[in-house]
C-alpha cells in the first residue's frame, strides 16, 4: 500500500449534493471503468443510464445476483462485494466509502480502498466525516467537497395523520413496517413500501409507484439512506434505534443524517422529525443533522485479503492477521469466517479438507449470502449439503438435485411472508448460479432462476401494492387531484364510481353508500365525501336558483300513513313536511346531510317553505280568502266552518239559517267558491286532483298516526273508488268524499246523483236507473246505500230491482223492508186502507204488476 497516489480524488459531502452524477461524468472521460455500489438497486439503476448513453454492448453489470457482461463492455457497474480485481481499467469509482466503518460490510469497502486501481484515476465518493481517515491512509489525496444544493431543517415531533405528501417514514424492523404502511393505507390512501430484504425487482417497482405518484408516502427501512435518489420532501423517523444483528442500539448522528438526508432533492428543502414514540432527539444530535456536521470515523474495518488456503490453519492464520495501522480495526467473526469455523468441526466435512482446492471450495460456499436471514443452524444445513453435494459429484451440482431445490420455489401462490421467503430462497441459487461454474448447464439456471425471482418479485409487489396501496386513492393524489370529478361522479345518475366499482349515489343533498363499500380506506372515503360535498355545494347553488315549480311532494299516492312526507326536488327528496301550528301551516325542514352545511341547510329550508307556502296559498286559494268585513254573522259562521274544513261541511248544523238566507247572503257565498248542496256545503275548485291531494298531506302531516297504509286517494281523477283502509271520517271530508261501507265517492257528484233522485221523486217513487249509477259509478248495492244515505227506503220487486220511495209510515216501511214480501204487503193493505194514495209505493207496484 503506497501513500503517494497522484491520481486520487475523494469527492465527499453530504446527500445532495450532486456526488454521483460528478462522478458517473468523469467515469465517461475515460475509456473504460468500474463504478462500485453499496446495493443492488443503485447499481442496476446507474447500468440502466449507461445503457442509454453509450448503448448496451458497452457495459456491464456485476451483483451478487446479476450478470450481464457483454464482451466488448468497457465499463461495469458493479456492488462493491463484486467489483473485479482482475480487470484493467482507467478509472475506478467506489461510492459510500463511509461504510468502511459498518461491522458487517466495512471490511469490503476498506479492501476496495485499499487495494482496486484504475490506471489514470480512483474516485472515493463519501461523507465528509471520511475524510480524517483517507488523509491518514493516503496523506497526499485530493480532496473536493461539496455543499448541500438544498437545506435540511427539524421539525417538531409529528404523529402520522399530520404528515405531508411526499412524506418518507422509516422503520427498522419488518413488522414496523408494514404497521405503519397498514396505518398510512388507512389513513392516506396507501404508501410504497422498501425494505433491504426485498429483491432488487420488487424494491425498484414500489419506488416506481411511489415516484409516479400512485402514492404520496414511502414506508421504508434504513435501506433508503444508500443512494436512493427520490422526491422525498419529508423523513420521519418512528424510531431511533436499530438491531444491529448483535443488539438494539441507538443510531448514530451521522447514521440518522444519511437517513434524513434524503428529503430534498437539488435546490428543493427537506425537513425531518420524529413520531412521539420515537423517543427524543438531543438538541445538539439535531444541529449536526441540520448542517451535516457529524464527528470524524476514527477507524475503519479491515480483514486480510491475502488468504492462504494450503490448509485449515494457514487460512485461519491468515484470517487473523492484525492491521499496521491503528486507525484500522482487525474484523473477526465476519459472516463467512464464522460459517467456515463452524463447517470445518463438521465430521461428514472434516475428512475431505485435505486438499487446497476443497478447502477453497468450503470458503467460497461460506460466502454464499444469508439471503433469508436465518441466523441458525438451517442455514450451516444449507451450505454443508452444497458442499457435500459438490465434492460427491466431481465439484458439479446435478442436475435433478437443483431442479427439487428450485421447482418447489415456482410456485407464485401465498402471502407476503411467503412469497418473501420465496424469494430469498430463489436468491440463493441465483446468486451460485452467476457466481460459481457449478452447473454444467450454467446458462439455462441462470436464466431460470432469474425469472423465478423476477416473477416471485413481481407476485410480492402486486400483493404488497393490494395490501398497502387502496387504488382509488389515485384519484385524490398528485397535482391533478379534484380537477376531473368526471372520473369519480357519473352525473347522469348521480351514481359515483371510481373506474369500476359503483361506491355510492348522491340523492337530493346526500350521499348514499353501498352496503358493500369496496374500500376499506378511509383515506378514499373521505376524499370521495369531499368530492360529494363539492359536488352538493353545486347542487345546492343550482337549487335555490331553480324555479318553485321544479318542487313537488312526489307521487302521493306512494306515500304511507305513518312515514314522513318528503318534499322533492325533481324526483330527489330533499326536504320533509313537520306539524306546524295549524292544519294549513305545516313548516318544512332540509333532510339532514353530513354534505349540507348550517348556512346551506338554512338556505334550502327557507325555499322549501316558500314553496309550500305558495303552493296552499294558490291550490287552496278559497281557503285563504279574507272576509268581508261586511259578511253577515251567519254567513261568517258557515264561511269560517267551511275554510277550517277544507271547503267541505255538513249543512245539517245550518239546516235552519238556509231557510231563511237571503239571496245576497247566498251570492257572498258563491263568491267564497262555496256551493250550497243537499248535505254539504263544499268548493268545486279544491275537488281537483291537485288540491285534493294537498288536502291529505296537510290531514296526514297535522293529525299524525301510525297506519301502516298507503295513503287512500281515488286514482286517475276517479269520482269513486273502494278502500279497506279504516280513515276518520275528517280525512274523508277534508279531501271532498263520503264514505259509506268503503266505497268512497265525491261530494259533488253525490249531490248530482241527490239532486237527480229527488227530481225523480217528483214523480212519485222511482226504480234504480243508470243515470244514478254511471255518474258516481256504483253498482246496485252501492247505489242502495248512498239511496239509505240520502234518507230513502226501497222496496225489491220481482226482477230483483230497486224500488225507492219516501214513506210517512215508517214503521209499517220498516216491517215491509224486513219481510221482503210483496204478497203480505198487498194482503194487510186491503185489509187495513180503503182508500189509497195514488202515488204510494203500493199504487205504483199494482201499475208494474
Amino acid at each position: 500500500m503506497s501513500n503517494d497516489y497522484e491520481n486520487l480524488l475523494a469527492i465527499l459531502g453530504p446527500t445532495n449534493t450532486g456526488k454521483t452524477f460528478t462522478a458517473f461524468e468523469k467515469l465517461f472521460s475515460y475509456s473504460s471503468g468500474i463504478f462500485g455500489f453499496p446495493l443492488r438497486l443503485l447499481a442496476r439503476e446507474n447500468y440502466d443510464k449507461a445503457v442509454k448513453r453509450i448503448g448496451l454492448s458497452n457495459v456491464a453489470l456485476i451483483t451478487g445476483e446479476e450478470k450481464i457482461f457483454p464482451k466488448e463492455a468497457k465499463y461495469f457497474f458493479c456492488t462493491v462485494e463484486s467489483m473485479p480485481n482482475n480487470i484493467s481499467v482507467e478509472c475506478v469509482i467506489i461510492d459510500e466509502i463511509q461504510l468502511s466503518a459498518d461491522y458487517e460490510r466495512g471490511h469490503i469497502f476498506t479492501d476496495r480502498i485499499l487495494n482496486l486501481r484504475g490506471n489514470f484515476q480512483t474516485i472515493f465518493l463519501g461523507s465528509l466525516n471520511i475524510e480524517n481517515i483517507l488523509k491518514k491512509i493516503y496523506p497526499k489525496i485530493s480532496i473536493e467537497k461539496k455543499n448541500r444544493f438544498s437545506q435540511l431543517t427539524f421539525l417538531r415531533k409529528q404523529n402520522f395523520s399530520k404528515l405531508e405528501p411526499r412524506s418518507a417514514i422509516i422503520a427498522f424492523n419488518i413488522n414496523k413496517v408494514y404497521e405503519i404502511a397498514e396505518n398510512i393505507r388507512t389513513h392516506k390512501g396507501g404508501t410504497a413500501v422498501v425494505l433491504g430484504s426485498l429483491s432488487p425487482r420488487t424494491r425498484n417497482a414500489q419506488v416506481e409507484v411511489y415516484e409516479n405518484n400512485n402514492v404520496d408516502y414511502l414506508v421504508a427501512t434504513d435501506a433508503i439512506g444508500m443512494g436512493l435518489n427520490l422526491n422525498i420532501n419529508h423523513v420521519s423517523f418512528s424510531s431511533l434505534e436499530k438491531f444491529d444483528g448483535k443488539y438494539n442500539r441507538n443510531l448514530t448522528p451521522s447514521e440518522l443524517g444519511q437517513i434524513a438526508g434524503r428529503a430534498g432533492r437539488y435546490k428543493q428543502d427537506g425537513t425531518f422529525s420524529y413520531t412521539k414514540e420515537a423517543g427524543n432527539l438531543d438538541p445538539l444530535t439535531i444541529l449536526q443533522i441540520e448542517n451535516h456536521n457529524f464527528d470524524n470515523i476514527q477507524k475503519i474495518y479491515w480483514r486480510n485479503s491475502d488468504l492462504d488456503f494450503n490448509s485449515i490453519d494457514s487460512l485461519l492464520s491468515s484470517l487473523k492477521k492484525y492491521p499496521i495501522h491503528n486507525y484500522l480495526i482487525h474484523k473477526k467473526n465476519a459472516l463467512d469466517e464464522v460459517n467456515f469455523r463452524n463447517l470445518i468441526n463438521d465430521s461428514e466435512i472434516k475428512r475431505f479438507l485435505v486438499s487446497k482446492r476443497n478447502i477453497e471450495l468450503l470458503w467460497k460456499i461460506c460466502q454464499i449470502p444469508d439471503f433469508e436471514k436465518l441466523f441458525n443452524d438451517n442455514y450451516l444445513l444449507l451450505l454443508k449439503d452444497i458442499y457435500l453435494i459438490l465434492i460427491e459429484n466431481n465439484y458439479h451440482i446435478p442436475e435433478e438435485w437443483i431442479n427439487n431445490k428450485v421447482k418447489k420455489l415456482n410456485n407464485f401462490g401465498g402471502g407476503i411472508p411467503e412469497l418473501s421467503i420465496k424469494i430469498s430462497q430463489i436468491r440463493t441459487w441465483t446468486y451460485i448460479t452467476n457466481n460459481h461454474n457449478w452447473l454444467k448447464n450454467t446458462y439455462y439456471w441462470k436464466e431460470k432462476t432469474q425469472q423465478i425471482e423476477n416473477e416471485l418479485s413481481d407476485e410480492l409487489h402486486n400483493s404488497l401494492t393490494n395490501k398497502f396501496i387502496d387504488y382509488s386513492s389515485k384519484f385524490f393524489i398528485g397535482e391533478k387531484k379534484f380537477l376531473n370529478i368526471e372520473d369519480i361522479f357519473i352525473k347522469n345518475n348521480n351514481e359515483i364510481f371510481l373506474e369500476k366499482d359503483k361506491y355510492g349515489i348522491i340523492r337530493g343533498f346526500d350521499l348514499i353508500e353501498e352496503k358493500k363499500i369496496f374500500s376499506q380506506s378511509l383515506f378514499s372515503i373521505s376524499n370521495i365525501k369531499k368530492s360529494a360535498r363539492n359536488m352538493i355545494n353545486e347542487k345546492v347553488e343550482n337549487f335555490l336558483n331553480s324555479p318553485l315549480d321544479s318542487i313537488n311532494c312526489g307521487d302521493i299516492s306512494k306515500s304511507k300513513l305513518k312515514d314522513d312526507t318528503f318534499i322533492y326536488w325533481g324526483d330527489e327528496p330533499v326536504g320533509k313536511l313537520k306539524k306546524g301550528k295549524s292544519i294549513y301551516r305545516p313548516t318544512v325542514d332540509a333532510l339532514n346531510s353530513e354534505y349540507l352545511s348550517s348556512e346551506n341547510k338554512l338556505l334550502v329550508s327557507a325555499k322549501l317553505q316558500k314553496w309550500l307556502d305558495t303552493e296552499i296559498n294558490e291550490s287552496l286559494h278559497p281557503l285563504n280568502k279574507k272576509l268581508d268585513e261586511n259578511i253577515n254573522s251567519e254567513i261568517r259562521a258557515i264561511a269560517f266552518n267551511c275554510l277550517e274544513n277544507f271547503g267541505n261541511y255538513p249543512i245539517e248544523k245550518f239546516k235552519d239559517i238556509l231557510k231563511t238566507i237571503s239571496q245576497d247572503s247566498r251570492n257572498q257565498l258563491s263568491k267564497l267558491g262555496i256551493r250550497i248542496g243537499a248535505k254539504y256545503f263544499f268548493i268545486p275548485n279544491l275537488l281537483k286532483k291537485k288540491p285534493l291531494e294537498l288536502c291529505a298531506i296537510l290531514w296526514k302531516t297535522f293529525y299524525q298516526n301510525n297506519i301502516d297504509y298507503f295513503l287512500p286517494l281515488p286514482q286517475d281523477g276517479r269520482v269513486s273508488f273502494t278502500s279497506e283502509v279504516k280513515m276518520p271520517d275528517d280525512y274523508w271530508q277534508s279531501i271532498g268524499y263520503i264514505n259509506i261501507k268503503n266505497f268512497i265517492f265525491r261530494i259533488d257528484i253525490f249531490e248530482k246523483i241527490f239532486f237527480l233522485a229527488r227530481q225523480k221523486l217528483k214523480q212519485g217513487p222511482f226504480l234504480e236507473s243508470s243515470d244514478l249509477m254511471n255518474p258516481i259509478g256504483c253498482n246496485s248495492n252501492q247505489l242502495k246505500d248512498i239511496m239509505i244515505f240520502c234518507g230513502y227506503e226501497y222496496l225489491i220487486i220481482s226482477d230483483e230491482k230497486k224500488l225507492y220511495f219516501h214513506s210517512k209510515k215508517k214503521k209499517e216501511t220498516k216491517k215491509i223492508i224486513k219481510n221482503k214480501s210483496i204478497k203480505k204487503i198487498d194482503k194487510t193493505n186491503n185489509k187495513n186502507k180503503t182508500k189509497r194514495d195514488p202515488n204510494s209505493p203500493f199504487a205504483v207496484l199494482e201499475k208494474l204488476l
